[in-house]
């Protein structure tokens, strides 16, 4: 729903001029609409030098990490939002934990970015997986593989990097590069926030996912976990959609996606092709089709008749 511009100014006004600077309330209200309005900041010129003074205020946190992220400010905002998730862990309806994971990952190098997901308990499976996403979906199987693997390198990552790049010169399926992609990864550092929580289990996963795509629609990370969380339920139109859409935005991980959408549309073609059920749909689409078109065109020839009549 479109904020009303107009009553936010109007609140605005009305606030500053009934003054109430010691009040955390009256900050969080100002600050608020000026992010609502998309002043992020405006509302870092209120909320940044009452930050100290509030330190366990859930909103003063909350809002002035918003605005740092909306400014680009990633690693300032990642410090506003893990501290207001310490004043309340269950935050924005247990969402703001997703906001965090997000955060750990922009203020990440893009090397890193590129071979991650945010939400990243998925990365190992976003990496590895092939074509449908569907019971094997919440196995264990792919955060074991690679961190098997990667135990050759002994934590080196500059020789597993090395070892990649190897290997992209060479004629290697883009699975195994996919697999030593995932590899790599592992010898990653895990974000802070997965010594608290397992994101990927938690109940609020989906909602926590398109909360972010929703609040972040120009950001191509979001648009990937959005499609990580159609693939895992089983949405596979949805999965691409959102994975194409990632792609438009410039995801550093477009060549993968592009595979992954590939993939995604072979597995809904032959799904569709080997399900009777599917060809009996199309089969009777058609008749309709057909019978539409008769009735049409008997239609139209007595409309033509009349019309010569007169």
């Amino acid at each position: 729903m479109l904020e009303d511009t107009n009553q936010l100014r109007a609140t605005i006004k009305s606030l500053e001029a009934n003054r109430r600077e010691n009040d955390a309330d009256w900050l969080n209200n100002l600050a608020g609409a000026h992010l609502r309005l998309n002043e992020p900041q405006a509302a870092v010129e209120i909320l940044e030098p009452v930050a100290e003074k509030f330190p366990n205020d859930y909103g003063i946190h909350a809002n002035l990490g918003t605005a740092y992220h909306l400014l680009g400010r990633y690693k300032d905002a990642e410090k506003e939002i893990a501290r207001d998730l310490e004043i309340n862990p269950n935050a924005h309806f247990g969402l703001e934990k997703y906001h965090l994971a997000l955060l750990q990952y922009l203020m990440r190098e893009p090397v890193y970015r590129s071979r991650h997901v945010y939400v990243d308990e998925y990365t190992a499976r976003f990496l590895m997986s092939r074509g449908g996403w569907s019971g094997s979906m919440n196995s264990h199987l792919y955060n074991r593989i690679p961190e098997e693997i990667a135990e050759g390198y002994t934590d080196d990552i500059a020789t597993a990097e090395a070892d990649y790049s190897a290997m992209l010169k060479t004629n290697a399926s883009h699975g195994e590069i996919s697999d030593m992609l995932a590899t790599v990864a592992a010898i990653d550092p895990k974000p802070a926030y997965r010594a608290k929580w397992d994101l990927a289990t938690n109940a609020n996963f989906e909602a926590g996912v398109i909360y972010m795509a929703q609040m972040n629609p120009k950001e191509p990370a979001c648009f990937v976990m959005l499609g990580i969380a159609a693939w895992r339920k089983g949405s596979y139109h949805l999965a691409a959609g959102a994975f194409e859409k990632a792609i438009a935005l410039g995801s550093p991980q477009s060549e993968l996606l592009k595979e992954r959408v590939k993939g995604l549309n072979h597995f809904i073609s032959e799904s569709f092709r080997n399900n009777p059920a599917n060809l009996l749909i199309l089969v009777l689409a058609l008749m309709a089709l057909v019978v539409l078109y008769y009735f049409y065109a008997k239609y139209r020839d007595r409309r033509k008749a009349r019309m010569g009549a007169t």
